[in-house]
């Protein structure tokens, strides 16, 4: 469980199945783009993902971007399941791109993960484009259907939940968002 879960559910219960496909959207352009950044450029990037400040500048946004959204989660009245849902706007879609491309690419785990994979086991295997591409592509697959599969998990829940219960997690989620904040501002500015 981490921020992308509760971003994914939250946003489906919030505004619906179709603005939590497009925070997904911009979890998986995110991910697309860090893996294009680090298979062409690790050789550029190293210098930089090993400095204190890069870390520090990428966690720090992290950070205020989870606990922002925890604060917003929290203080929010929760969604009215009861009302027939509205095809969100072109504004309300790209907010939710936004919010899942931002946290995906602010969260220094997603960064060193696609770093770390990118030089141990595509560079250091000398494999060639198509070979390292077939494999981010396995990846990003799994991840697609893992994604889909929570948004559409979080769709069927909508039928079970009461006021009461939604409001707790709400609530749930917005302390485990801010917990993710706090932990990760800790682990850059601590650890």
């Amino acid at each position: 469980m981490g921020p992308l879960l509760v971003l994914l559910l939250q946003m489906s219960l919030r505004r619906g199945t179709l603005s939590a496909f497009i925070a997904a959207l911009g979890i998986w352009v995110s991910d697309v783009t860090l893996i294009s950044v680090t298979h062409y450029g690790i050789g550029g990037l190293s210098p930089l993902l090993s400095t204190v400040y890069f870390q520090e500048i990428v966690g720090s946004v992290g950070s205020v971007i989870l606990l922002v959204t925890a604060a917003f989660m929290w203080f929010r009245d929760p969604p009215d399941l009861s009302e027939e849902r509205e095809i969100p706007s072109k504004r309300g879609l790209l907010s939710a791109f936004a919010q899942g491309f931002a946290i995906n690419t602010f969260n220094p785990f997603t960064i060193g993960f696609w770093s770390l994979f990118t030089v141990t086991q595509v560079h250091d295997r000398d494999l060639n484009d198509a070979n390292a591409w077939a494999i981010y592509g396995g990846i990003l697959l799994t991840i697609v259907i893992t994604d889909s599969i929570k948004v559409l998990g979080a769709r069927k829940l909508r039928d079970m939940l009461t006021p009461k219960v939604i409001l707790r997690v709400q609530r749930l989620g917005a302390l485990a968002l801010g917990a993710f904040g706090v932990v990760l501002g800790f682990r850059v500015w601590l650890g």
